[in-house]
């Protein structure tokens, strides 16, 4: 027997990312990002800092994809402290396809997702795609 529970507040703001990021809405991504942000990915860069750097990774990713990059949500937990998305990542490059099961994890803070590590099931193939 399952419980009906409400969802923490901050899993639901981390739901509104991927869907922005999948409708190209980058000014709905960074208003869940304070300014000084840190992301730590497993490519190009590695650690993007501010507002700018989390464009250069988003860019990043559609450049390398051809625009195709999609991410679907999985599941979001959240606490009053840190979140963790699980998301399916899907990418085409001609005949280049990508689909990996990624673990985002962030720091909770008033001014949104502060601290981010962006982990593919498949570290290899996500390097061979967008390295």
């Amino acid at each position: 027997v399952t419980t009906p529970t409400t969802e923490h507040p901050a899993a639901g703001r981390m739901r509104e990312v991927p869907e922005a990021v999948a409708r190209g809405d980058i000014s709905a991504v960074m208003e869940k990002f304070p300014e000084d942000v840190v992301w730590y990915a497993p490519a190009g860069e590695r650690v993007y800092h501010g507002h700018d750097g989390l464009a250069r990774f988003f860019g990043h990713l559609q450049e390398r994809s051809n625009g195709t990059m999609r991410p679907e949500i999985e599941e979001v937990l959240g606490s009053d402290r840190h979140v963790t998305a699980f998301l399916r990542i899907t990418a085409e490059r001609g005949d280049d396809r990508l689909d990996v099961l990624v673990a985002h994890f962030a720091t909770v803070t008033p001014g949104g997702f502060a601290r981010n590590w962006f982990l593919p099931s498949d570290l290899a193939a996500w390097n061979r795609f967008f390295g």
